[in-house]
């Protein structure tokens, strides 16, 4: 195969706000939070990066989705057999390991701002979340959270199946090492998405908002 088969970069897509969602993936305290059995180096790191992203999506009116994960039974499967932690309880509602990390911004619900509840790692899996894009009408998916490997991989995969622009910062997902956060990195950009930093992603929408009042201006006075 050749280094690089595929497109990359604004040659693949631009991000337009107007037409991006950005999806927030599971930071739960059992990924977050200090000690927690499935804690996730730079997760806690990440966190102002993050909230930078939710306040530039919140103030331009882009839809923010949040996931949680419940993997309790039934739900969890056989998730329950390979993860026994998680079968003693953690990652079940009502447990403080279900609970968003509380030392950062929290879900706002409304109009544009929704909390999920996925089952599974992929964030499409018998979820609301196909609903909710379309109902925006937007094409495009900002993926950040954790764990980048596992359910943030998953999620870009299932978006690029149906046909979303799948747009990937890479100081705003979180995993376990960091050979699993490159090799998906890897992965993404290759074959799935674009892979960014957070600053080039706001700074390109930044661009396109720009960009598209200077057309509406240009409109008016023609």
């Amino acid at each position: 195969m050749p280094s690089r088969p595929s497109v990359s970069g604004r040659d693949y897509f631009m991000v337009d706000p107007r037409r991006s969602a950005l999806i927030v993936i599971d930071m739960q305290n059992a990924f977050v939070a200090e000690r927690s059995p499935l804690e996730t180096p730079g997760a806690r790191g990440m966190i102002p990066r993050l909230e930078r992203l939710i306040g530039f999506a919140r103030g331009c009116g882009m839809p923010v989705i949040w996931t949680q994960s419940d993997h309790r039974p039934p739900y969890g499967g056989l998730m329950l057999r390979k993860f026994p932690v998680i079968g003693n309880g953690l990652l079940w509602r009502n447990d403080s390991s279900y609970d968003v990390y509380p030392g950062m911004l929290q879900p706002q619900e409304g109009a544009r701002e929704y909390v999920i509840v996925k089952h599974k790692f992929d964030a499409f899996f018998e979820t609301d979340l196909d609903a909710i894009l379309r109902y925006h009408q937007a094409n495009t998916v900002i993926i950040t959270g954790t764990a980048t490997n596992v359910c943030c991989e998953s999620t870009a995969r299932a978006a690029y199946m149906r046909d979303y622009l799948v747009a990937f910062p890479h100081d705003t997902n979180a995993t376990f090492d960091e050979t699993m956060q490159e090799a998906t990195l890897k992965n993404i950009d290759l074959f799935f998405g674009r892979v960014m930093s957070t600053d080039e992603l706001i700074a390109e929408m930044e661009e396109s908002l720009a960009a598209n009042a200077t057309e509406a201006v240009r409109k008016t006075q023609a």
